[in-house]
C-alpha cells in the first residue's frame, strides 16, 4: 500500500527563515519549479499532482509550508525521483540544471496584469507589511533563543556527561545489535518534522514514523545532551552505511530533534515540548536524560531563576507566534487580489499536463 509523508523545508526559526530546501529536492531527476504570486494555484496544483501519482500506487511525500502548514510548498515521488516545488519567496529555487533536470512553470502567465495593476499601491502595501511583520517575529524568535540558552546553561552545569555518554553508547548498542547490511547506494537528508506557524508548533512525529517497529523517545530538559546523541546516533549509521534522515529543530536548526533510519525502521525523537510526544504503541521505549544524567536539585536551587527564563521565553514565543499569524491574515488579503486576476482553467490544464509528464516517467522505470 502506498504512503504519503510530510514535513517541512523551511522553518520560521530564531535564525529567521531557514531553508532545507536544497536537501529535501537532492536526489531527483525532474523537478518542476513552480513561479507565481501569492494566489496562484500553487499548492493546489502540488496537491493534485500528488494525490494523482498516490492513487496511481506511488509514495509520495508532501512538503509543507510552514506560514501556512495547510498549504503546500512542494511534492516528491521517490520511485521515480521527480517532484514539484514552489520556487517563490522566502524558499526561492531556481534551476540548477535547466531543461535537463529542472524546468520552470510560470503560472504568472495566466494572470491579468491590467487587474494587477489597479490594485498597485494596495499590493505594494501589504507586500511591504507582510515582510515586516516577519521580522517582528523572528526578532522574538532570536530573543527567545538567548533566554533557552540562558536555560540551558543552568541544566549543563548540572550534567553529568559521562553518563550521558554513557547512554548514548547503550542506546547504539542496543539499535544496532543485528546484522548490519550496508546499503548499496546510502542517503543523508536534512528536512524539519515540525514548524512554527501562524497556528502554533506543528509537528509529524505520529505520520513519519508510522512505518517504524522501534521509538525511542528521548525526554529530558534544556541541555540535557538529547540533540547531541541524536547527532552521534545518525553519525554512526551513516558509517556502518545506511541512509539516514535528520530531522532538526524548527526553532533552532542547528539542533536535530529527530533521527530516522528507515532500513532499521527505527527513530530517536524530542518527546519534550513544543513537540510534546510519549510512549503509545508496541515498540515505543523513553529514554530519559533529565532522570539519568542531570542532579535533579537544580529545579530546587535554581526555582525561581529557571521560572523567570521560562515565563520570558514563552513570551517571546507567543509573540512571535502573533506575528506569524498576522502575516497570514496580511497575505490572505493579499491573495485575494492575485486570485482574482487568475485564469484558473489554464492552472487546471497545467496541472493535467504536468500529471501526463511525471507518470510517463514511469515508462522508463527499470523493470
Amino acid at each position: 500500500m502506498s504512503t504519503i509523508k510530510h514535513y517541512f523545508a523551511g522553518s520560521n526559526s530564531s535564525r529567521g527563515f531557514f531553508s532545507f530546501y536544497d536537501e529535501a529536492l537532492k536526489y531527483l531527476d525532474r523537478l518542476y519549479i513552480l513561479k507565481g504570486g501569492p494566489g496562484t494555484g500553487k499548492s493546489t496544483l502540488i496537491r493534485r499532482v500528488g494525490e494523482a501519482l498516490h492513487q496511481k500506487g506511488f509514495d509520495i511525500e508532501f512538503l509543507h509550508c510552514s506560514s501556512d502548514n495547510q498549504s503546500l510548498d512542494g511534492v516528491i515521488i521517490p520511485a521515480l525521483k521527480a517532484g514539484i516545488v514552489d520556487g517563490t519567496a522566502p524558499h526561492i529555487v531556481d534551476p540548477k540544471y535547466p531543461g535537463v533536470i529542472d524546468r520552470i512553470v510560470n503560472l504568472g502567465e495566466y494572470w491579468d496584469d491590467t487587474k494587477l495593476t489597479a490594485h498597485k499601491d494596495e499590493i505594494v502595501r501589504l507586500t511591504d507589511q507582510i515582510s515586516n511583520t516577519y521580522k517582528a517575529a523572528y526578532d522574538e524568535f532570536r530573543k527567545a533563543k538567548k533566554v533557552h540558552d540562558d536555560i540551558e546553561k543552568i541544566y549543563i552545569k548540572a550534567m553529568d556527561f559521562k553518563k550521558a555518554n554513557e547512554v548514548t553508547s547503550d542506546l547504539i548498542n542496543t539499535i544496532f545489535s543485528g546484522d548490519v547490511r550496508a546499503e548499496r547506494t546510502p542517503s543523508v537528508k536534512h528536512l524539519f518534522m515540525g514548524a512554527a506557524t501562524p497556528q502554533g508548533p506543528v509537528h509529524f512525529y505520529d505520520n513519519l514514523t508510522e512505518q517504524d517497529n522501534k521509538r525511542y523517545i528521548v525526554k529530558g530538559r534544556a541541555g540535557s545532551g538529547k540533540s547531541t546523541m541524536m547527532k552521534k546516533i545518525g553519525a554512526h549509521a551513516e558509517r556502518l552505511g545506511y541512509s539516514v534522515l535528520y530531522y532538526h529543530c524548527a526553532f533552532d536548526p542547528g539542533s536535530v530533534d529527530m533521527v530516522s533510519i528507515p532500513a532499521l525502521k527505527t527513530s530517536v525523537l524530542d518527546g519534550t515540548a513544543p513537540h510534546v510526544f510519549d510512549p503509545s504503541r508496541a515498540g515505543d521505549e523513553s529514554v530519559d536524560m533529565f532522570e539519568r544524567c542531570i542532579d535533579s536539585s537544580v529545579e530546587v536551587t535554581q526555582k525561581d531563576v529557571l521560572a523567570e527564563l521560562e515565563n520570558r521565553y514563552r513570551s517571546h514565543m507567543s509573540q512571535g507566534t502573533k506575528h506569524l499569524a498576522q502575516a497570514k491574515s496580511l497575505h490572505d488579503e493579499l491573495e485575494k487580489y492575485y486570485i482574482s486576476a487568475m485564469d484558473f482553467s489554464k492552472v487546471n490544464d497545467t496541472t493535467n499536463k504536468l500529471i501526463e509528464d511525471i507518470s510517463e516517467l514511469i515508462t522508463l522505470q527499470p523493470h
